[in-house]
């Protein structure tokens, strides 16, 4: 089979599109080292007979059974995380209301009444002199 070129291709990605291994494109086209391609060019694509449409299908199927499993897997984790942080928030929530409580007034025990001194009374005494 025969393919020309097209701007943005790499040996790379021609191999994986067609299923071929990049070493088999550079030694049937007979590319030198530093294996360039250029637009317009004619790569001849070896086509296995065991290769067939649904393989190329069935590889992408996989691919995206692969990624749909990654994802899962990260939205899992996220989802363990947003859990852990509603909780945490939860509690700090709890903290803040108790915090925000009047705190009750402490009931001071009565205070005795003040009560008078007695003055002396009568005369005072007369100092003695020396």
């Amino acid at each position: 089979m025969n393919y020309v070129v097209r701007s943005g291709d790499t040996l790379n990605s021609i191999a994986q599109r067609f299923g071929v291994p990049v070493q088999e494109l550079i030694r049937v086209n007979n590319i030198a080292y530093p294996y360039y391609i250029y637009v317009g060019q004619n790569l001849f694509i070896p086509v296995t007979p065991t290769e067939s449409p649904t393989s190329d299908i069935d590889r992408r199927l996989r691919r995206v059974e692969n990624r749909v499993d990654a994802l899962r897997s990260d939205f899992t984790k996220v989802d363990d995380r947003v859990d852990e942080l509603e909780r945490r928030v939860n509690r700090l929530e709890t903290r803040v209301t108790r915090l925000e409580r009047p705190a009750p007034t402490p009931t001071a025990p009565p205070r005795p009444r003040p009560t008078a001194t007695p003055r002396p009374t009568g005369t005072p005494r007369p100092t003695q002199r020396p």
